[in-house]
This record gives structure tokens, C-alpha cells and sequence, in this order.
């Protein structure tokens, strides 16, 4: 049955596409409360497919303000093993729109890619697991029982899934998870994430005077909440790229010299990450290796500032209120609630004479480590070998995919955390996309995947 669903497949490649192109023309932003309708048109167009397939499917509510869960069911293999399949429907927004050179929701081939606006995060990883799954239905059904488990909410740290899992944990069991949200390390290389950075990300407000001043009638007596911000975002970070946070680093787990052995030895070159970012140098903590600085140190980078006057000509003000968005990457060893409060303090000493800083929580995530010795990471790295003719490699990666956290804590489930894009694919960045011929290639992996886990 494996070679007829590869057959199915191949075969049904055109029709894949087609679907591809559907599920990214809807715009399912979830940060923007007026997407919301789109998002539920999403999360239905995900429910029919699943339900046409054969699976038993249902959206589950996550609250008030929240966008469903997508959850399928194919249990016809009692006593086999249980994959669950992991994705999200939303997607970041697509601003600058002028920088798109086509529309973010109309999906456009260019050169064997497609482009789109959640063309790689994660609307086609997921869906690269839709159709295998659909593939081994046709050819007779799997060997081994499937579930999905499809978000909406994954951009903006949303709840709804990981309430589900800790609600649910014994109906929701599972031997394995398949976690595809990243991308290759390298054109050719595949590889299975060994460790996630975590997240900590905040909301810097700080206040002066009760309204805005003219600065030349207070200037040199008043607070002024931009002089004050600027003085916390510069303490936070020395110039070579050392947090300067006291206690931070206390908890860090570096990696053992074996794995940063084996980062070393991947056929990754520095000058094409300054090629790609179009940089002369690559700024970051003195030390270590850029791999090192982007899988397994802890990060601090400031995303926003927001206040005063910015309209076009002048307008001296002195302004009210001042304020940052920053956040925080962790590792492991390091835990949210630890970090926040160091966070805090910290601000609280560097904000300036008449000032007053609050620090508010957005976002929080811890990092993860992933058991390797589970018999499912062979397996995985066969099914990448038959599907792209060569095994994964194990790295970490530098981002945060929240809801594996709560996958190790409820369902104590054998981790498979991959992703199926490219470099440069431009995740949260205009001009999203996917290589078609990767797109297919990892729809064969799962199908590969699936038989291989059977067989452990």
C-alpha cells in the first residue's frame, strides 16, 4: 500500500496545487480582529477536507476571542500506534503590502515557488501532512492510527490548543507528534530540531508629565519618556551583544562540545547568511560561533518603539508616554516567569529621574529540549532519506513554536520537530513562499513516515 499511495501522490500533484492555492487565498490573520470571520473560513475549509477524507472532524471553540481548533480522527488500526499531526491556519500580517511584488492572498508561481502570505508558515507544512494522509486512504488506509491537530491561534500565542491538550490529554494520546513549522537547514539538507528557543515578550511603557509639554517652555525641568526609554533599551544591551541583565545567564544550559561539534561540521557558510542578509558583518555575543548565538543563547532585540509626534514637519513636544516592545529569546535552563521578573527590575533601575516604567507581559513561552533516543527520530530520518535522498541531521533552531511545550506536558509523546521550507523563504517577511517541488517531496516524507513508524 505505501507504493500505491506514493503512486496517488505523484499523480495528484495538480489537484495538491490547486488545493494549496485555495487555502492560501484565505487571509487568516489572526492578530486582526477583523480576519476573524476569515480565520473560521479556514478553519472550515480545513474541517470539509478532513471530513471528505474520511476522518471523523470537529472544530473545537477556544473561548472568547479565540479561533477554533481543527481536530480529525482516523482511529482504524486498534493496537497500533498513534500519529498526531500538528499545524496552524493563521498567519502573521502581511504588511509593507508595497513590498509584495503580488498580492499577499493571491497566490502567485514564480521560478517553482509558490508565493503568498503563509505559503511556508505553516499553511503548506501542514497541508503536505492533509495529503499524505488523504494519499494513504486511497490506497486502502494507513497502518497506524492518525489524528490532526490544526490552530488557529500559534501567531499570536493563543490559548485554545494548549487548554485543549491539558483538558483532554487521555482522549488525545498519542505515541508520536509530527511538528512540521520550520525550514531546512540548508537546500538539500533536512533536519530534525533537537532543541526550540523560548520567548519572553514585553511591553515597555514609560511616563512622564500627565499630558504632552512644549519642550521649550519645560524642556530641561520636565521628564522626558523618550530620553528615559532610550536610556533602558541601551542598558539592556551592551554594544558587542551581551544582555545586561543581572542573573540572566545564571541559568543557562550551554550545549555539550559534541553538539556544537556537529553544528560545526554542517556545510553551512557564513558569508551566504551575510549574502542573504545583505550585511558586511554579523553582530552578536563575543564567543560563539553564529550558529551557537542563533540556537542556544539567549536573545534580546527591541521589535518597536511607539510615541510623541511622527507626523510630516515639526512639533516640539515633550511627550507623555513613551513605548517599547521587546522580547526576549531563551533557552534551555531559563524559565519565562524568572526572566520577566529580572526583566522588570532591571528597567525599573535604568528608567531616569521622574520617570515611571511599567513592564507588561504579551507573550511567553518556555524552551525545549527534545528527547533524540525515542525510536521515531530514525524513523523520521529514513522517511527524509526516501523522500529527499539523504537522512536528516539533528540541529536546534532559534524560533519558539509555543505549543510544543504543551504537546511534552499532557501527551508525553515522542517529538518529531522538523519543518519542510527553505532558507530564505521569508517567514513574517513580504514575499512569503514555498518551492512546489519541496511542497511534493515532503508529502511523500510523511506518506514515508507513516510506514516507517508502523514498522518500529
Amino acid at each position: 500500500m505505501l507504493d500505491r499511495a506514493l503512486e496517488l501522490a505523484r499523480a495528484g500533484r495538480a489537484q495538491a496545487e490547486a488545493d494549496f492555492v485555495e487555502l492560501l487565498s484565505i487571509p487568516s490573520v489572526s492578530a486582526l480582529s477583523e480576519n476573524r470571520a476569515e480565520c473560521e473560513r479556514a478553519a472550515r475549509w480545513l474541517l470539509d477536507r478532513l471530513t471528505k477524507m474520511g476522518l471523523d472532524a470537529d472544530l473545537v471553540d477556544s473561548g472568547p476571542g479565540g479561533h477554533p481548533v481543527v481536530v480529525g480522527e482516523w482511529i482504524g488500526r486498534p493496537g497500533a500506534p498513534t500519529l498526531t499531526i500538528y499545524g496552524h491556519y493563521d498567519v502573521q500580517p502581511p504588511d509593507p503590502l508595497e513590498e509584495w511584488l503580488s498580492p499577499p492572498f493571491e497566490p502567485t508561481v514564480r521560478d517553482g515557488f509558490i508565493y503568498a502570505r503563509g505559503a511556508s508558515d505553516n499553511k503548506g507544512q501542514h497541508l503536505c501532512g492533509l495529503k499524505a494522509v488523504e494519499h494513504w486512504l486511497g490506497a486502502g488506509g494507513p497502518p497506524l492510527n492518525l489524528r490532526f491537530l490544526i490552530e488557529g491561534e500559534e501567531e499570536v500565542a493563543g490559548r485554545g490548543l494548549p487548554n485543549l491538550l491539558h483538558a483532554h490529554a487521555e482522549q488525545l494520546a498519542s505515541d508520536y507528534v509530527l511538528i512540521a513549522d520550520g525550514s531546512f537547514v540548508a537546500p538539500g539538507l533536512p533536519n530534525l530540531i533537537t532543541g526550540l528557543r523560548g520567548l519572553v515578550y514585553v511591553e515597555i511603557e514609560v511616563s512622564g508629565a500627565e499630558v504632552d509639554l512644549h519642550s521649550g517652555i519645560y524642556g530641561g525641568v520636565a521628564p522626558n519618556p523618550f530620553n528615559s526609554l532610550a536610556h533602558i533599551i541601551a542598558g539592556l544591551k551592551d554594544r558587542d551583544g551581551r544582555i545586561q541583565i543581572p542573573g540572566l545567564y545564571e541559568a543557562v544550559l550551554d550545549p555539550g562540545p559534541e553538539e556544537v561539534a556537529s553544528w560545526a561540521a554542517l556545510p553551512l557558510d557564513e558569508s551566504e547568511t551575510l549574502r542573504e542578509l545583505g550585511l558586511a558583518d554579523l553582530p552578536g555575543e563575543p564567543g560563539y560561533s553564529p550558529l551557537e548565538r542563533r540556537w542556544s543563547r539567549p536573545t534580546l532585540d527591541v521589535h518597536g518603539v511607539m510615541g510623541g509626534f511622527v507626523g510630516e514637519g515639526s512639533k516640539t513636544v515633550i511627550p507623555a508616554r513613551a513605548t517599547a516592545k521587546v522580547s526576549l529569546r531563551l533557552v534551555p535552563g531559563q524559565q519565562p516567569e524568572v526572566v520577566f521578573d529580572q526583566l522588570t527590575e532591571r528597567v525599573q533601575v535604568l528608567a531616569t529621574a521622574g520617570t515611571r516604567a511599567r513592564v507588561t507581559l504579551l507573550n511567553a513561552a518556555s524552551p525545549v529540549l527534545v528527547d533524540t533516543a525515542h525510536p521515531g527520530i530514525a524513523a523520521a530520518s529514513r522517511a527524509f532519506a526516501s523522500a529527499f535522498g539523504t537522512p536528516s541531521v539533528l540541529t536546534r533552531e532559534g524560533g519558539s513554536i509555543p505549543v510544543t511545550n504543551d504537546f511534552q506536558e499532557t501527551l508525553h509523546a515522542n517529538l518529531l520537530v522538523t519543518g519542510f521550507g527553505l532558507p530564505g523563504d521569508a517567514l513574517h517577511s513580504p514575499n512569503e513562499r514555498m518551492n512546489l517541488d519541496q511542497f511534493h517531496r515532503a508529502t511523500e516524507m510523511v506518506i514515508h513516515l507513516i510506514q516507517e513508524l508502523a514498522d518500529v
